[in-house]
């Protein structure tokens, strides 16, 4: 196994013996230290101004991720650290990584070793006859910073923006106003000259139509309003897509620019008239950290809630994590692009949107202000299960159980006969029940007739109720049956870049070390290559790329063809239902799967709550994190720079789990048992109030709160689920506390 790995070496105190080091991944670089105790990095970058930050315990080891390196960038770091050798705080000394820019791949598998720790003690983990989905041939998009001998360059795409981010009366920030994917996607170069010794940040503003008096921000201020800035001045145009600015002075100081400033950007959009409707508007709030490549998730701190950079342990989503909300939009918490989005995917981003928002029975856009998409419409049916990807995914978050005796419009039906371990379709449904008809009558419904009940008390006393679903069909009565309620959909193109020998590395599947915990990999069939890949969506993992699980629902959801899925899901004895197409062409299919794949994570929050602290460690104690993951790092190889070589805390190991039978139904999928989920994430899971307009959890929305659903835990979660229940009162609303800060 070729590991590339460069040891800090032992720390010289004969009172500490913890190995640390750091290790490089594509264009990012993971420090670590061999300690499960508290730990923080002090690093810099190419000498600029110090960083201090909380490590995370990641395999068994604490783990921090520098990214935006590039080859010959220098990172002076040292660590101190709880060590039980001498029971105090122990602090290393300073060590130099220079970063090649480059790892060895595994032989035949092109995934970077773990490097060394109790995940990298024996050989790669082995993913069978999985075949990874990238490697050291993939494809790539330009990285989005770059590190030459005259500056620091950092490229980052926007959108526009009805106000400004801390404007929380007008509640109009993050909104999408009509017509926002036609000519007002822009982004911004910024060039930090500061960070090699020079004077001056200049930033370039690239557009994708002609602008007229754009507006150029610098350095937060928000004494007189939320909205104000040290530095108000306007980009000079250079043509009709090329605008620039300069800034040598932080007047926030009262000095020139130095390396560590915080420094947040806010570009004025004014396109040129005449343009149909509006032509005057915001971008968003970036905050640059001068020296430092890339843009910060921040929060807001003091009266005026200046923007400081988030606490790494926040950033749920690595880069992609979006900024601390102060706009008062709970609602549009999931519909944002990734705060670190490239310049090539802006505009692709918000033209996949339109498509996820489009009806595909009459073209309609289901936010006002917005023309009819002619080239999509008339493409939904025959069978459908709703009209628009919108209209399952409202918000992008999950879906509610619609009232009793009301067709399933939110839910997947998943249907099928099974015999043995073979599952073949339903003779007059297909794989799919389809509730709606374009003409004639449906091939069938499905409908929540009533909920079954159960009582029970926890272990101080406490009552509980829970309940289940009870499903009545219309027309054709399936022999097997799995409702699939909608899940959200933030994240996942993250979850796409976690390398599958990661989730090999978690994977227990004979229970080996004993800890009642079972977790295995999904193995599924490519659909356009017949390749066996690791199955990572769906709530049996049934699906191995996101590419693939949009071109499914647009299938068998809403019946339109792709050249992925060119034929719609048909019964062997269903009438009317036949024939191939591609109803969607490749282009639009890609812009759809930019979209779901590159909406920000929310950042975690209320980290300084200390009962949310103390719950984060109920969570640990009490075993959740044996499949709930807590961090994982993702691929150097992914094709979109935004997803490359960063630490995500998604908690899923993507492993399928027996819950046991209380959360069974009778429909198996690829391995998968009735009893067998896929652990689903939980980032933005304390979102689902305010992103819904309710709470509904598990895989068919049976749990009406988080504590039914961990209750509703069974088989290799029995553990879990109950020490949650033996819980006194105040530690089981310290976990719950926790679970709603992510």
């Amino acid at each position: 196994m070729a590991v590339a790995l460069l040891l800090a070496g032992l720390a010289a105190s004969t009172a500490s013996a913890a190995t640390y080091g750091a290790q490089p991944s594509g264009s990012s670089a993971i420090f670590f230290i061999d300690t499960t105790q508290w730990a923080d990095i002090h690093y810099k970058v190419n000498n600029g101004g110090q960083l201090n930050i909380r490590m995370a315990v990641t395999n068994g080891r604490n783990q921090y991720t520098v990214g935006g390196l590039n080859a010959g960038d220098v990172v002076d770091y040292s660590f101190t650290y709880w060590d039980l050798a001498c029971n105090c705080a122990y602090d290393t000394a300073w060590a130099r990584y220079t970063h090649s820019g480059t790892q060895t791949p595994d032989a035949g598998s092109g995934t970077p070793d773990a490097g060394p720790g109790p995940q990298d003690a024996g050989p790669t983990p082995d993913v069978g006859n999985i075949v990874p989905l990238f490697n050291s041939g993939t494809a790539q998009e330009p990285a989005t910073t770059q590190n030459t001998t005259a500056a620091l360059i950092t490229r980052v795409g926007d959108r526009v923006r009805d106000r400004h981010a801390r404007e929380s009366q007008y509640q109009a920030y993050d909104h999408y106003l009509g017509r926002y994917f036609e000519n007002r996607t822009f982004w911004l170069e910024i060039i930090d000259e500061v960070a090699k010794g020079g004077s001056q940040i200049k930033v370039n503003l690239h557009t994708v139509y002609p602008h007229d008096g754009t507006n150029f921000r610098a350095f937060f201020r928000g004494l007189n309003t939320v909205a104000e800035y040290f530095h108000n001045g306007t980009f000079e145009r250079v043509n009709d897509f090329l605008y620039t600015a300069s800034v040598n002075f932080n007047a926030k100081e009262g000095r020139a620019i130095r390396v560590g400033d915080r420094m947040e950007i806010e570009a004025g959009v004014f396109l040129r008239q005449p343009v149909e409707g509006r032509f005057n508007y915001y971008g968003r709030a970036l905050l640059y950290i001068v020296g430092t490549a890339g843009i910060v998730p921040f929060e807001g701190q003091g009266a005026v809630l200046d923007s400081f950079p988030l606490p790494e342990t926040a950033w749920l989503g690595g880069r992609t994590t979006l900024n601390y909300p102060y706009s008062n939009e709970p609602r549009n918490r999931f519909l944002q692009m990734a705060l670190n989005i490239a310049p090539v995917n802006a505009q692709p981003f918000v033209e996949g949107r339109r498509l996820h928002h489009t009806d595909f029975s009459d073209g309609s856009h289901s936010e006002p202000g917005n023309p009819l998409f002619t080239a999509h419409a008339n493409k939904l049916g025959p069978n459908y299960i709703s009209r628009s990807c919108i209209a399952c995914h409202t918000q992008n978050g999950r879906g509610l159980p619609p009232a009793v005796n009301t067709t399933l419009g939110n839910y997947v039906v998943k249907v099928g006969r099974v015999s043995g371990t073979t599952v073949t379709a339903d003779p007059f449904l297909g794989f799919r029940l389809q509730p709606r008809s374009t003409s004639g009558t449906p091939e069938a419904d499905v409908r929540i007739a009533s909920w079954t009940t159960s009582t029970g008390t926890f272990a101080d006393g406490t009552p509980y109720e829970l309940r289940k679903p009870n499903y009545s069909f219309l027309n054709v009565i399936p022999t097997n049956h799995s409702a699939r309620i909608t899940p959200q959909l933030v994240g996942l193109g993250l979850l796409e870049a976690i390398p599958e020998t990661s989730v090999a590395a978690l994977a227990d599947p004979n229970d080996t070390n004993g800890d009642g915990i079972s977790g295995r990999m999904q193995a599924v069939v490519d659909p356009e290559t017949g390749q066996t890949r690791l199955g990572r969506f769906g709530w049996k993992a049934g699906i191995a790329r996101l590419k693939h699980q949009v071109a499914e629902a647009l299938n068998r959801d809403i019946g339109v063809t792709s050249a992925v899925f060119p034929t719609l899901d048909c019964g062997p004895s269903q009438q009317g239902c036949s024939g191939a197409s591609q109803e969607l062409n490749a282009t639009d299919l890609d812009k759809m799967v930019r979209y779901v794949a590159l909406l920000g994570v929310p950042a975690r929050r209320d980290l300084r709550d200390t009962q949310a602290q103390r719950g984060e460690t109920l969570f640990q104690n009490a075993g959740c994190a044996k499949c709930h993951a807590t961090s994982l790092t993702t691929s150097a190889f992914h094709p979109n720079a935004e997803l490359r070589g960063q630490t995500i805390r998604p908690y899923t190991d993507l492993l399928l789990h027996d819950m046991g039978a209380g959360l069974a139904d009778n429909l198996p999928e690829g391995i998968a048992s009735g009893a067998e989920w896929r652990t689903p994430p939980l980032w933005g899971i304390g979102l689902t109030a305010g992103v819904s307009g309710g709470e509904a959890y598990l895989h068919d929305g049976r749990a009406r709160s988080l504590t039914e659903a961990i209750l509703w835990h069974g088989g290799e979660g029995q553990a879990a689920r109950n020490a949650f229940a033996n819980m006194n009162a105040a530690d089981r609303a310290a976990l719950l506390r926790f679970l709603q800060t992510l």
